[in-house]
């Protein structure tokens, strides 16, 4: 039995938004609830200001995801404001994620580990394909419009860790969250110098730590980005590993950048990337994602899949049906239809 669920949606942004509600209507409320109780207990969630921002929030999203998610509660019969709650509440928290990128007899591999809470909720991966742009792929939770990770139908991977950031844009900004820009990107980009022009034109509300691969030609890029700003990162080693604080940026005198994990697993995938033969991809890369000093288990929160993928060759596993996900489940090859 798969440990995944694979869902394709087609048509205009009504119709996306539309086809995912009715695909988990009488149950998406419930889905919601879960997730957001579980915010709760890892996080302490806010609901108050949860309730008087998210809908606000929302009606700054580009108009055509705006349309979806409108759609995406009517079909679903879920009230958008619990929706927007739903989506929203990702700005709240600050999650980890380890991230590494090696090249192999020169092809690219790219592995991820997506720290959250709501275990065993991220098994779902969502093929949208919007009339006038890319295919895209993405992996989360089932009726997710959005990801922190995807590829789409040219061979371009994207994925990124959460990073804090000290230039957040005014309140009258218009602004995406980096989960939509993860969307869009592999929406309307097909190579890496397409998505970085998109981090020149784009304000984010949040900081993050931004993978690139495209497999057409096996290169990679790898953006430390603020709300306003990137520096892309530069490696002398057939690797690069990443987590959640800033190693090129230059930084305002005081600013916390990151925490101690967030260091410790960071140097401990360069460790292990320095010292591995890369006999076999797929069980050296694994290991790292579950080494105990590499994937997070916090009880309430910790590694809910992983990802490992070589984009040249149209391989993709995904782990997410346990916890902590890469050590507890299986690394399943994603088998499209």
């Amino acid at each position: 039995m798969r440990g995944y669920q694979i869902q394709r949606f087609r048509g205009n942004a009504c119709e996306i938004g539309l086809y995912i509600g009715k695909q988990v209507k009488g149950r998406f409320k419930s889905i919601i609830d879960h997730f957001l109780k579980a915010m709760e207990r890892a996080y302490g969630l806010d609901f108050n200001r949860l309730g008087k921002e998210a809908l606000p929030w929302l009606s700054k999203l580009p108009e055509e995801y705006q349309l979806e998610v409108e759609s995406l509660a009517y079909g679903s019969a879920v009230k958008l404001e619990k929706i927007a709650q739903w989506l929203y509440c990702d700005r709240l928290i600050f999650s980890g994620c380890s991230s590494f990128i090696v090249f192999v007899d020169g092809v690219a591999w790219v592995g991820r580990n997506f720290d959250h809470t709501g275990s065993c909720l991220w098994r779902n991966i969502n093929i949208i394909e919007k009339e006038g742009r890319i295919p895209a792929v993405i992996f989360g939770q089932e009726g997710a419009l959005f990801s922190h990770t995807g590829f789409n139908y040219r061979k371009l991977w994207l994925h990124y860790n959460h990073l804090p950031a000290w230039d957040m844009p005014d309140s009258d900004e218009k602004t995406i969250p980096p989960f939509v820009f993860i969307r869009m990107a592999l929406e309307n980009c097909s190579n890496i110098s397409e998505v970085e022009k998109l981090l020149q034109t784009t304000v984010r509300d949040g900081g993050m730590n931004l993978f690139v691969v495209d497999g057409k030609n096996n290169t990679h890029a790898v953006y430390e980005c603020t709300c306003k700003g990137y520096i892309k990162r530069q490696s002398s080693k057939p690797y690069i590993a990443g987590s959640n604080h800033y190693t090129a940026t230059t930084m305002p005198k005081g600013f916390k950048n990151g925490d101690k994990s967030s260091v410790s697993r960071m140097k401990r995938m360069e460790d292990l990337l320095a010292t591995m033969r890369m006999e076999d991809p797929y069980r050296d890369f694994t290991r790292i994602l579950s080494h105990p000093e590499v994937e997070q288990n916090l009880g309430v929160s910790g590694t809910v899949y992983s990802n490992l993928a070589c984009p040249s060759k149209s391989l993709y596993y995904y782990a997410c049906n346990g916890f902590p996900a890469a050590s507890k489940s299986a690394f399943e090859e994603v088998i499209f239809p």
